[in-house]
């Protein structure tokens, strides 16, 4: 297990563009194209609708890696 810096220079050396973040600010992963990245959110958006602790209501957006 990783913690956010860690995942964020790992990412950095692989060559990921976009990060994947949930409303509460937790990185959820990374992508090397903004169409995989949109896939990927449109994933987690459709897993969180079936979590039965939060009920659909997380958010994800993506944000350009700096």
């Amino acid at each position: 297990m990783m913690n956010r810096e860690q995942a964020i220079a790992y990412g950095r050396h692989i060559g990921v563009r976009y990060h994947i973040y949930n409303s509460r600010g937790c990185l959820v992963g990374g992508a090397t194209t903004l169409e995989y990245a949109q896939a990927m959110k449109r994933n987690f958006e459709i897993e969180e609708r079936t979590n039965p602790w939060t009920k659909g209501t997380t958010r994800f957006e993506i944000r350009e890696a700096k």
